[in-house]
């Protein structure tokens, strides 16, 4: 079947027509000269340059500010299932060396950057899950969906929606539906690096787990034999898991989320049955980080390696510089929980405060701690959450020798 979707003609400025030439995939709803556009979800819309040139094609969403999503520059193309195939295939095999036994959890698919705008898809194991931060693909699930089943040849599919997405469906509280395959019943297991995970597929943060920083779970594994750990917004505890498999002394977790921590301590026994997972090797504290951090200073109590890895404290540019507060602050208070000689990992996902600002941020929280730091490590994104354009750049962390 060939998508037979309606075409809009947009106009914008000569400097964004350079950008988009470059790689920039957005058009944001005021950046459209022409008014009077009555678009639905997964319309098209086509630019041309001055010139009256064809210069790009993209997604409709007349209810996002990210109004067109671009999908083609240059050369139009028709918008088929073989068009989907060929992008498909083309992130699988950039992914190809991560398909291992000792790793079956990845992303499959990163958005913008693997010619899929406002769409993610992670592999899960034999189960995958399709997000959509746009409305915008859902006249061309039909097509999508053989696809994938040909392609990737899963048990299972998963469709869930961003919040935007939700409320503009017929059922506002409809959060996921099948896309193919049985429906899952509970947590789904998966490996990484040859150790093993649960997630809740369908409830869980991002698609489920957080497959971003599993590069430095690995670092930190290589980090941590003979070490006490503090492991800050630990969430479901998979930097706890790698401590205890590159042979760390004890462990102490801090998160807010209840029913998190039972998952950190559920993927602790997955991979190690005999251990108790008792104080003083292992202990949780449930609450604010901030708070928490602050009593184990006036208790002082130290580490040799912490891990800072906070959700992300900007969603907009209009939080960028609270953010930036948040985050020497949380440097600060890392720095005085981390001996002498220990270890510091501070890690943003903030795609509103770009990499400088936040080592910036970090080692002025270090020297607001009174303490002398040494930069050991800088890390960003792993393979299979490639950057195509500045602004989806969003991972990055930062390793510190604390050295007095």
């Amino acid at each position: 079947m060939v998508l037979n979707p309606r075409i809009h003609k947009i106009k914008i400025s000569k400097s964004l027509q350079v950008r988009i030439r470059k790689g920039f995939p957005w058009v944001y709803f005021y950046q459209i000269k022409n008014t009077g556009i009555s678009g639905q979800p997964g319309d098209l819309g086509a630019i041309y340059d001055s010139q009256n040139r064809f210069l790009a094609m993209g997604l409709y969403d007349p209810h996002s500010d990210i109004r067109l999503r671009i999908l083609i520059t240059r050369t139009p193309q028709e918008i088929t299932g073989e068009f989907f195939r060929h992008r498909l295939k083309k992130a699988l095999a950039l992914r190809a060396d991560l398909a291992t036994p000792e790793t079956t959890a990845y992303r499959v698919v990163n958005g913008e950057n693997d010619g899929f705008p406002g769409m993610v898809m992670d592999r899960y194991a034999n189960t995958l899950v399709v997000k959509l931060y746009t409305s915008a693909w859902m006249p061309y699930l039909d097509e999508l969906v053989p696809v994938l089943q040909q392609e990737m040849k899963l048990e299972r599919a998963i469709l869930t929606f961003s919040r935007h997405v939700q409320r503009t469906l017929p059922d506002p509280k409809e959060a996921s539906r099948m896309l193919f395959g049985p429906e899952l019943k509970g947590p789904i297991r998966f490996q990484e690096n040859g150790l093993e995970f649960e997630a809740d597929l369908l409830k869980g943060q991002k698609t489920g787990f957080f497959l971003d920083q599993r590069e430095n779970r690995e670092k930190i594994r290589g980090l941590a034999q003979g070490q006490s750990i503090l492991n800050v917004f630990s969430y479901t505890g998979a930097f706890s898991v790698y401590a205890f498999a590159g042979g760390c002394r004890s462990v102490l977790e801090i998160d807010i989320n209840a029913p998190a921590q039972k998952a950190a301590l559920r993927n602790l026994r997955l991979n190690f049955p005999e251990e108790k997972f008792s104080p003083p090797r292992f202990e949780q504290i449930q609450g604010d980080a901030f708070e928490q951090l602050s009593r184990l200073e006036k208790d002082g109590k130290v580490f040799d390696l912490v891990v800072l890895d906070p959700p992300a404290f900007a969603n907009s540019k209009k939080n960028r510089k609270n953010a930036i507060q948040a985050y020497i602050r949380l440097a600060k208070m890392g720095a005085k929980s981390t001996r002498a000689g220990g270890t510091l990992m501070a890690a943003s996902c903030s795609s509103q405060v770009e990499a400088q600002a936040f080592y910036r941020a970090v080692e002025l929280g270090i020297k607001a701690a009174g303490r002398s730091y040494k930069k050991l490590l800088k890390t960003g994104h792993a393979l299979d959450h490639p950057v195509t354009f500045r602004e989806g750049a969003y991972l990055k962390a930062i390793y510190c020798k604390i050295e007095s």
